[in-house]
């Protein structure tokens, strides 16, 4: 099979990274300095802007006829974040040069495989970590960067003004492909299943989800309103000292001077801060840090900056973004919204109220909003999910599966006494408390059941004490250590099977590399297995998807309990805040290399991987099975799916979802899976 390979290089007044890709392509300013391209391992070529202008009668071009009739026959493209080309490609070359549509079916994308095999997604990064001979131009790049972008005097940058920039850049472009290509010749092709989801995920994205622009606005302009009043407010309480609340060195050194040891302005370290006795002053600056320090104005920038003309955001997910399958967050990052408070658990009409904060926004009733929902940061906090809306005339229903980890790990693990609870449709939370006291803990036994919930959240992957804690703050659960270490021993004595999983998961995953061959882990039908294959240990699933762990070594490493044992040690990509979660899990290696890390791992671990793919693929599964019922979806975050129907849908829809997102496929027999949502014209929690 011929293979056409392309890059362009393109220039605009639009911002890519804060507009997003569908804004830039889409803006009038944006053009095409060059197009670099190569059909199989045949020298690259280069048609650039001053054939342009000819291009509309591209048959007429040689070196560009051959690349445009392969993609008029409907033959294979590839690219490195392939989504660029797509939008470049159909946005400009399309209606500017009358070249033919290129269509995602036609589009292979080597960025998606690098992420599908536990690879940085990055050019730049990808080839060092493959040990590829051919790299990107780094110099090159820094050209590429300034010729984007307009001049400083105004208008463009052009050949005949800058023309040894222009042959640096013609030169970056070519090596791009070169780069792509050699990529290419080492990735494994996404499997046909996961070029299908790579078509929906660019569809979904294509979609975009809308946003309430003129409420985004109000709260844009309360939130720098309320900055500048904590910013007095501080100023005020730190008797002249600390300016602004974004001053942490500042604050940090005054703190100081009252008496009190902090050695940063972390939010857990703010949090624990305010949980013992401080000095009045010194307790009104944290809590006016605290309030400050929320993260609500970037992400309504990010929704204002992002949206379209039509009001959508578009580009929100990254196929592939964790090694496990699952998806990451881009531009206006819907997967770590903050969770809105709940001011009364009993109180429905209050809860939905908070949710819908705004409507109160776009009526500017400014007097209810601080009454019912204040401090007015958190209020914009938790009307953030609300700024995601329907078309009018349409509603948005969202559809969650429940606790679907706990049921994917009970169902790899064998644990049937857990997946019966699942399958009577009984609470797990319960049976995890009844399990760790040895009674029958029921709904109202609120304070137990808590526990329970704590419990199945944080221990099903080998935590301890530590995982406990990190997760009973965030259901605002106080025990003592000790007694955690109690609700872990009772719990992990109950659930055998769970505990056994890690172990053998673990266990095989050496033996695959000491002894070769495949190793099975699970129960009959669940199982999944691990190979070593060249530089990498594969890891199947019951879907027979793949994942990946780059150049593992078996190594030494220190234990949390102090003690030394072997352990199976892999390289990976980590961001800085991760690195630094993981500390001494992160091992020397001569091939690392920014955040490409080696690092630790262990059967939890393992487990959490392993649980985490399959939720992820269940997901896959019934994304495909809404969309070929006619439900499109527009957006999804973690577990949950979201379509858009139009508001005249009759009562039962939302019924018909849920029932379609709960089924499983041929490979999850035995799976218990349940999935609840809601429908409603704002985006909730």
């Amino acid at each position: 099979m011929t293979i056409l390979h392309i890059d362009f290089e393109t220039y605009s007044a639009c911002e890519l990274r804060d507009r997003g890709l569908h804004n830039y392509a889409t803006d009038s300013t944006t053009g095409v300095h060059c197009m670099a391209f190569a059909f199989d391992d045949e020298p690259v070529q280069l048609v650039t802007q001053d054939d342009l202008p000819a291009l509309k009668d591209w048959r007429n071009v040689p070196q560009l006829h051959r690349a445009l009739n392969r993609v008029y026959d409907g033959g294979i493209v590839y690219a490195h974040n392939a989504a660029f080309e797509l939008a470049i490609w159909n946005n400009i070359c399309a209606p500017r040069y009358g070249w033919p549509e290129l269509k995602p079916e036609q589009v292979r994308c080597t960025m998606a495989m690098c992420y599908a095999m536990g690879l940085p997604g990055a050019l730049e990064n990808a080839a060092p970590a493959l040990g590829l001979a051919q790299r990107k131009d780094a110099a090159g790049k820094r050209v590429m960067l300034q010729l984007a972008k307009p001049r400083a005097e105004g208008g463009f940058w052009a050949p005949e003004t800058a023309p040894e920039k222009f042959e640096q850049l013609y030169a970056y472009c070519k090596q791009d492909v070169e780069v792509e290509r050699a990529l290419h010749h080492r990735l494994m092709e996404l499997s046909d299943d996961e070029q299908r989801i790579w078509q929906l995920d660019y569809r979904i994205n294509q979609r975009g989800i809308r946003v309430d622009l003129e409420s985004i606005d109000k709260a844009i302009a309360l939130v720098e309103q309320e900055k500048r009043r904590l910013d007095e407010e501080m100023l005020r309480v730190t008797g002249g000292v600390v300016g602004k609340c974004t001053e942490v060195q500042v604050l940090v050194k005054w703190i100081r001077t009252q008496g009190v040891e902090m050695n940063g302005l972390a939010k857990a370290d703010v949090l624990d801060a305010l949980a013992g006795d401080l000095p009045p002053a010194v307790e009104a600056a944290l809590r006016l840090r605290k309030e400050a320090a929320k993260s609500s104005t970037a992400k309504l920038v990010a929704m204002k900056e992002r949206a379209s003309a039509d009001g959508r955001v578009r580009g929100t997910k990254q196929f592939h973004g964790a090694a496990t399958g699952r998806w990451a967050g881009r531009g206006m990052q819907t997967d770590n919204y903050p969770r809105p408070r709940v001011h009364s658990q009993d109180d429905a009409e209050q809860v939905r109220a908070v949710e819908n904060i705004g409507d109160l926004l776009r009526e500017q009733r400014y007097n209810e909003l601080d009454m019912f929902y204040g401090p007015l940061m958190d209020a914009i906090a938790d009307s953030l999910r609300g700024m995601i809306v329907a078309e009018p005339g349409n509603d948005l229903v969202a559809v969650d599966f429940s606790a679907i980890e706990a049921r994917v790990l009970a169902w790899l693990a064998g644990q049937e006494d857990v997946l019966d609870v699942f399958r009577k449709g009984t609470d797990i939370y319960c049976h995890a408390a009844s399990g760790i006291y040895h009674r029958v803990v029921t709904k109202k036994d609120k304070a137990e059941r808590q526990i329970g919930k704590v419990a199945v959240l944080a221990l099903g992957y080998g935590g301890g004490v530590g995982a406990f804690q990190s997760m009973a703050r965030v259901y605002n659960v106080k025990v003592p250590d000790a007694e955690a270490d109690e609700i872990k021993s009772a719990w992990r004595a109950v659930h055998p099977a769970i505990v056994s999983y890690w172990y053998d998961l673990e266990r095989a995953a050496i033996r695959a590399l000491t002894d070769g061959g495949v190793q099975a882990v699970g129960p009959r039908g669940r199982e999944v297995k691990f190979r070593k294959a060249g530089s990498f240990l594969w890891l199947q699933l019951p879907s027979k998807r793949v994942l990946c762990y780059p150049y593992p070594e078996l190594r030494i490493v220190d234990t949390p309990w102090g003690e030394q044992k072997e352990a199976l040690t892999y390289m990976t990509e980590l961001d800085s805040t991760t690195r630094k979660k993981l500390g001494n899990k992160v091992l020397p290696d001569p091939n690392a290399n920014g955040n490409w890390c080696r690092i630790s791992t262990y059967g939890g671990s393992l487990a959490e991987n392993v649980t985490q793919a399959v939720a992820a693929d269940l997901l896959r599964y019934s994304m495909e099975t809404l969309e070929s019922a006619g439900y499109p979806v527009v957006m999804h975050v973690h577990d949950e799916a979201v379509v858009e129907i139009a508001s005249s849908c009759d009562d039962r829809t939302l019924e018909r979802i849920e029932e379609l997102m709960a089924q499983t496929p041929a490979w999850a027999a035995g799976l218990p899976v349940s999935a609840e949502g809601w429908r409603g014209p704002r985006y909730r929690k």
